[in-house]
């Protein structure tokens, strides 16, 4: 299994919008939240922010399998729009279809049922183009290559429920868990993995819940290793090479991988 952070950023992203500040003017870009985990030619993403279409491109990936939304913010799902204008094989103002290789893709997303009702409600006509499989939590999506079960995340707010991932090849896995306000409990099927993608919270910047509490809830994971994301150094107002004192947390940057 081979796992790619495409995006590392929080909601805004690095630089901030009209930010001129030294933390932004000296750091790296940082994408919004995205995971590519492949095996073999097989390939799922993780999270649809807005910047999909530069990540998919920056990797030279042209095909997935599937694609697994978190939860309807901005940040991890707008980039929707992205994947619906290469699934249209007809332009929205000429009804004769397009010949061309680069129109009428399968675009398949996994989500929960809240998902599917706010694309209903804000982009209806995606779902004439993309195909939206509902996926509630502890379902699992199975295929040779993959397993994938969704599990609840606290985000703290009803608006957005969100949901992680498990992505497991049978020797290895990988939780990815954005977003995270509180954490009581995790499930069986969530603890010992290889990798878990974590709330950047834990790195002292409260954008959701509190660090201290944060970082106990990652732990109760028991994973091998522990990478943040939703990383910023301009809320965090740090510069990156201090980021490495967060005790066991990672930090790396977009397009940063590892084999499993």
């Amino acid at each position: 299994m081979r796992v790619t952070l495409m995006g590392t950023g929080d909601a805004v992203g690095v630089p901030a919008p009209l930010c001129d500040c030294e933390y932004c003017a000296a750091s790296e870009r940082r994408r919004r939240p995205a995971v590519l985990v492949e095996v073999d030619d097989r390939r799922l993403v993780l999270d649809i922010g807005p910047d999909i279409a530069d990540q998919l491109h920056e990797l030279e990936v042209y095909e997935v399998d599937g694609f697994f939304a978190t939860h309807a913010h901005f940040d991890n799902y707008w980039g929707i729009n992205e994947l619906n204008q290469a699934a249209m094989d007809t332009h929205v103002q000429n009804e004769g279809e397009f010949d061309h290789p680069t129109f009428g893709k399968e675009v398949t997303v996994y989500g929960s049922r809240p998902v599917r009702t706010f694309t209903e409600d804000t982009f209806p006509h995606i779902l004439d183009h993309v195909e939206y499989v509902p996926l509630d939590p502890d379902e699992a999506v199975r295929t040779d290559a993959f397993d994938v079960r969704a599990f609840g995340i606290d985000h703290g707010t009803k608006a957005f429920p969100t949901q992680g991932y498990a992505v497991s090849t049978g020797d290895s896995t990988v939780i990815y868990a954005p977003d995270v306000d509180s954490v009581d409990s995790v499930p069986d099927f969530c603890t010992g993995a290889d990798l878990l993608f974590f709330d950047g919270s834990v790195l002292g910047a409260e954008f959701h819940g509190d660090a201290d509490d944060l970082r106990a809830g990652a732990r109760r994971f028991d994973a091998d290793r522990v990478v943040a994301t939703n990383v910023s150094e301009h809320m965090l107002e740090c510069h990156t090479d201090d980021l490495d004192d967060a005790s066991a947390f990672e930090v790396w940057s977009d397009f940063d991988r590892v084999t499993l």
